[in-house]
């Protein structure tokens, strides 16, 4: 089995099972008209596989915190006492 080293910067889950309950939709497929048929597990497809656009890979963002005020101390040339 191949393996490969990654860096996990996040967090770590304990490995487990899920089960994930798909359907079988038939639809009419939006860009070539035709009926067909999919397994998903999401809601209704509206494309064939053929079709389908292509799936942007999504990439996890560090979060980008902008630095809080300070509090400035101004000194003034005028005595108010």
């Amino acid at each position: 089995m191949a393996s490969k080293l990654i860096d996990v910067r996040e967090y770590t889950v304990r490995a487990h099972k899920r089960q994930i309950h798909t359907r079988v939709f038939n639809f009419v497929c939006k860009e070539c008209n035709e009926a067909t048929k999919r397994e998903t597990f999401g809601p209704r497809p509206l494309y064939c596989e053929t079709c389908r656009p292509p799936q942007v890979p999504k990439k996890s963002q560090p979060t980008a915190h902008k630095a809080k005020p300070r509090p400035m101390s101004y000194k003034s040339d005028t005595d108010l006492n």
